[in-house]
Order: C-alpha cells, then sequence, then structure tokens
C-alpha cells in the first residue's frame, strides 16, 4: 500500500504541474474582473457627440459607455467621432451619442477568461468590452487590458513575425479631413506622416478627437502637421514582440513603427500583439492537451504495475506448491481496486 501512495502523490503533483501552466500567479485562470478598469466613463445618448468627444479628451479615454438608467445601450469611441470627421459632419455639437454609437453592445460577465474575451474582440473586430455583474455595468476590459494579462503566458520572437508590412503614409502637408478619409477607407487607426520621403510624425485616431473636435477646429483648414504627434516612437526589426509589447504599454501608445534602418519596414499594433498572443496561447493549450493524455497513460501504466506488486507479493503469503512469479502482462492483472489510486487516474484526465 506505500507504494501505491507514492505512486498517486507523484501521479497528482505531475498533473498539477500540467494544470497549472496556464493559470495566474494566484493558481486560477484570469478573469475580466481581474484586469478590468472600474472607472467607466458614462454619457447619456441624448448628449452631443461634441460634448463627448471632450469628456473622453478630458478623461483620457478612448472611449464612453452611453447608458439610459442602470441600462447599457451604446459605446461611442475614438472610431466613430473620425468616421464622423471623415463624412465631414459639420454639426458634431449638434448630433446626439445616439446616432453615432454603436450598438447593440457586445459585453463580457466579470467572471469570462481573459483569453475568451480576447476572442470575442478579435470576432467581432472590437477593442473594448464593458463588463457587468448581475446585469450592471461593473466596469470595462480594453485591447491594451488583455494584451497585458496574456503576453506573459506566451513569449514570442521577433516583430518581424507578427508585423504589417504595408504601413499607410500622408504628406505632413495634407488636410486632416484627407488623413481621417484615409484611415476610414482602410480600416486602420493611424497613418504615418511624411516630409518628402523623411518621417515626420504619427496621426492617431485620438489625435484627431483631441486636437481636432474637442477644439472644433476645422478639419478642411487644418494640416496633418499641426495634429501629428512627433517624433515618432518606433522599434528595430529584431525587437522582441514581448519588449513592443511592455514598450507601448509603457509608454501608453497602441502602435509602433518597425524600422530597418532608415527605412519603415512595417507596423506593429496591439491588435497584431493580441492575436500572435492568443494564437501562441492556443498553441502551448493544445500541447497542453497531449501532455495531459501522455501523462493519464502513464499512471495508468504506473498503476498496473503497483496492481502487479500486490498480486505477487499476495502470491509470496500463500501456500503454493511452486515459485511465486510475477505477472507478466496486465491481462493476467485483475482490475486495481485501490481508492486513491483510481481517484489520482481520475485527477489526471480532468
Amino acid at each position: 500500500m506505500a507504494q501505491a501512495t507514492e505512486g498517486t502523490h507523484v501521479a497528482r503533483v505531475a498533473a498539477g504541474m500540467i494544470s497549472n501552466c496556464r493559470t495566474g500567479r494566484n493558481g486560477r485562470e484570469l478573469t475580466v474582473g481581474d484586469i478590468m478598469s472600474k472607472d467607466v466613463v458614462k454619457v447619456s445618448p441624448a448628449d452631443t457627440i461634441l460634448s463627448a468627444a471632450r469628456v473622453m479628451s478630458e478623461k483620457n479615454v478612448s472611449c464612453v459607455v452611453a447608458v439610459d438608467g442602470t441600462t447599457i445601450v451604446g459605446i461611442l469611441t475614438e472610431k466613430d467621432v473620425l468616421k464622423g470627421v471623415a463624412r465631414q459632419d459639420r454639426n458634431l455639437g449638434h448630433i446626439k451619442v445616439s446616432a453615432g454609437m454603436s450598438h447593440p453592445v457586445e459585453v463580457a460577465s466579470i467572471s469570462t477568461l481573459i483569453v475568451e474575451a480576447g476572442k470575442v474582440m478579435a470576432a467581432r473586430k472590437i477593442k473594448r468590452l464593458p463588463v457587468v455583474e448581475n446585469d450592471q455595468l461593473a466596469g470595462i476590459v480594453t485591447q491594451t487590458d488583455i494584451t497585458r494579462g496574456l503576453v506573459s503566458l506566451a513569449p514570442l520572437r521577433d516583430v518581424s513575425i507578427i508585423m504589417k508590412p504595408r504601413v499607410a503614409t500622408v504628406q505632413a502637408d495634407a488636410t486632416i479631413t484627407r488623413a481621417a478619409r484615409m484611415m476610414a477607407s482602410n480600416g486602420i487607426s493611424c497613418v504615418v506622416a511624411m516630409h518628402r520621403d523623411q518621417v515626420a510624425g504619427i496621426v492617431t485616431e485620438k489625435d484627431v478627437l483631441r486636437r481636432v473636435v474637442a477644439l472644433r477646429k476645422d478639419p478642411d483648414q487644418t494640416s496633418v502637421s499641426d495634429v501629428m504627434s512627433c517624433p515618432l516612437t518606433t522599434v528595430p526589426v529584431s525587437y522582441s514582440v514581448l519588449s513592443a509589447g511592455r514598450k507601448m504599454d509603457n509608454l501608453r501608445l497602441h502602435r509602433v513603427v518597425v524600422m530597418d534602418g532608415n527605412k519603415i519596414v512595417g507596423i506593429v499594433t496591439q491588435t497584431d500583439i493580441m492575436q500572435a498572443v492568443r494564437n501562441e496561447h492556443e498553441r502551448l493549450e493544445g500541447e497542453r492537451r497531449v501532455m495531459k493524455s501522455e501523462l493519464a497513460a502513464l499512471v495508468e501504466y504506473m498503476l498496473n504495475d503497483l496492481q502487479k506488486l500486490r498480486v505477487f507479493l499476495r502470491r509470496i503469503d500463500a501456500p503454493s506448491d511452486g515459485p511465486a512469479e510475477l505477472p507478466a502482462t496486465s491481462a493476467e492483472v485483475p482490475p486495481h481496486s485501490d481508492a486513491d489510486a483510481e481517484k489520482a487516474a481520475a485527477d489526471c484526465v480532468l
């Protein structure tokens, strides 16, 4: 029985090691409740887009949640405001949030695993998920939060593997209307500003919201050079994905441009990193399933050997006309009845 107990303990320890490969420091998997922001900026659907844009600028957030009482009715993001600029809407001070917000709103429960939340974001092509608890708004989780939570679980190699090689550019003397149209038509969140053939800066959705819409500037009369962020934050082509993610996190950026010497060769966004991390995580999960299967087979083999030993010891103690022989095959061994051993095998395949 001592051998069976020892074998059971080893099996359980091995199973625990495999099970813990995907958990957080506290021994369980991370949920959106662990990483969400509880300070959700809310507006009324009856507010104007201009007032909502000013709130986003003042609060330094990329979206506001539209609520009617305690009910979530929509979400207004920087991209929604950008689309208005691209359409040359001149009355953002009169257009209601209800007319520009996205709805219905995809939400996550507070217990949703961050891996699953990442899948939802990728499938719906969204970057934010309001979080609910007991049908009440409890917080919001962003692509930045998800990426930060996953990146340490799935180490990756160089940014060259995941970067987008095509980078949209616009001349620094072009109008913001032109830049906004380029972003809206291509479904991108930024364009790199060029002065002739030299990199001058970058214009993002946030720049348009803060420096044009919130200040009520005319995008037709505002140049890219007046709005762009500079100097441009770049990384070399050999930079690791983990380092790029940390750099974005530390500098509160959503993308970095990849350079090979003085040449732009690509761009990496948080969307790219989250997708790459999610794919790597799924690959590791596949390996984990294989390891669990192999462990279950190993434990079963070990338990059979322990059962053979018990049978052999019984034969030694019992009267016999001939020498006791250790059973040669598992077919000769009756099913083992040790309760602890059976539980260990069950634990390994859960």
